[in-house]
């Protein structure tokens, strides 16, 4: 898929986690913090948002550089570079706070990416996860609707991903050395605010990345439609979120 279509996808997620990650930064003390790193910035939603909030550039990192030049063309004022955290230490970069959104799950190794990402960090920095799922947490109601998680949990595992990093994350970053607060970004979301366009291209995000039929598609987005309809649609959806600090 091209870097628009994940936009979208992005635009969407952000929407559905806005609240608790305005209160994230509001803990984290975003306004004060002079050099902030989106670190896997995808195409730059949240880094854009960070900018606006502290009044001054956020350097936005991802490993992908179709999604720096995309996020670059849609939120010029913000910094980018293709690279990953690596990169920023080998240029010796030190961050007051550095932010990560659904990238600890993608990790082939987690707790070397937390290690590499706490050098990192200034002097009394901080490192803000907004979000970490938890699939196997998830509860979709009615009950005709359950195989849904196994619909996210796939495709995850097939592209290296760990749709179960959530209930990982408390553990990990006390072994990578940080005092945490671990709390849940979100767990309830019930989709009837969204537009039936919306959430149709959401599905066929989901589709393409995992492959999954047009029957299956039109079973699913069926069965959406009726529950909405119905006001029973309910999804009951784990995310963690983290604020952290090395441990002294």
């Amino acid at each position: 898929m091209d870097a628009g279509r994940y936009h979208e996808h992005y635009l969407l997620q952000a929407g559905w986690l806005a609240p608790a990650r305005h209160y994230l930064f509001r803990k984290a003390g975003l306004a004060r913090c002079l050099r902030v790193l989106d670190l896997g910035c995808g195409s730059g939603v949240i880094a854009e948002e960070m900018r606006r909030l502290c009044a001054r550039p956020v350097l936005a990192v991802d490993r992908d550089p179709e999604m720096t030049s995309f996020a670059r063309s849609r939120y010029p004022e913000n910094e980018y570079l293709a690279g990953d955290e690596r990169l920023l230490r080998k240029k010796g970069m030190r961050f007051d706070l550095i932010v990560l959104s659904f990238v600890l799950m993608w990790q082939e190794r987690p707790l070397s990416f937390l290690n590499r990402t706490r050098e990192l960090l200034a002097e009394n920095g901080a490192l803000l996860l907004l979000a970490e799922p938890d699939y196997g947490g998830r509860v979709d109601y009615p009950a005709e609707l359950d195989f849904l998680k196994e619909v996210f949990i796939g495709p995850i595992r097939s592209q290296g991903g760990d749709p179960f990093i959530g209930r990982r994350l408390s553990s990990l970053l006390r072994r990578a050395g940080f005092s945490a607060d671990v709390e849940l970004a979100s767990c309830l979301n019930i989709p009837c605010g969204d537009t039936d366009e919306a959430w149709a291209r959401e599905w066929r995000f989901w589709q393409d990345l995992s492959g999954f039929s047009d029957a299956t598609l039109a079973r699913i987005l069926r069965l959406e439609k009726r529950a909405i309809a119905r006001r029973e649609r309910l999804v009951l959806f784990p995310v963690f979120c983290a604020l952290a600090r090395p441990g002294r």
